[in-house]
């Protein structure tokens, strides 16, 4: 019986500050958006951690519409197809349900703690009609909360 070993094995000092403790305890995330448009100079794809990477995947999130993700056809709202209803208590609740619904299934780590939807022409600053959606979270074991806005 043989064993093939495909590529090559790692140097013992490259390995163990691979798989160490330390880098386990930070984790390290995509800030989102990707571009920074007040600060071009950091290119894309900049390292993020913490509470602010916690703000970013929820961000997108939000700001991904249901069936959009390859792979994964779930992950995300269906919001679009709220935007042209008139904004009453029911449809409220359910956009809000949606919210508490995709948070507790993609984003388990972070606590929903209130949704304010507002409604209106001057949403989109454009006299268009839109909706503007406020998700105040906080991390699953801290106190510490932020605010997520989107405009549809």
């Amino acid at each position: 019986m043989t064993t093939t070993i495909f590529g090559k094995l790692p140097d013992p000092k490259i390995k163990s500050t691979i798989i160490s403790k330390e880098s386990v305890d930070t984790v390290l995330g995509v800030k989102y958006p990707l571009f920074d448009e007040k600060n071009p100079t950091k290119g894309i794809f900049h390292q993020t951690n913490g509470f602010a990477l916690l703000r970013s995947e929820a961000s997108q999130l939000i700001r991904t519409e249901r069936g959009e993700r390859v792979m994964l056809p779930n992950y995300g709202l269906s919001l679009k197809k709220y935007l042209f209803e008139p904004l009453s208590e029911d449809l409220a609740e359910s956009i809000s349900e949606e919210i508490y619904y995709s948070f507790a299934t993609y984003l388990p780590k972070a606590k929903v703690k209130d949704v304010k939807i507002e409604e209106g022409d001057s949403v989109h600053g454009l006299g268009l009609p839109g909706l503007k959606i406020k998700v105040l979270i906080s991390p699953a074991n801290s106190l510490e909360t932020g605010t997520v806005e989107v405009i549809v």
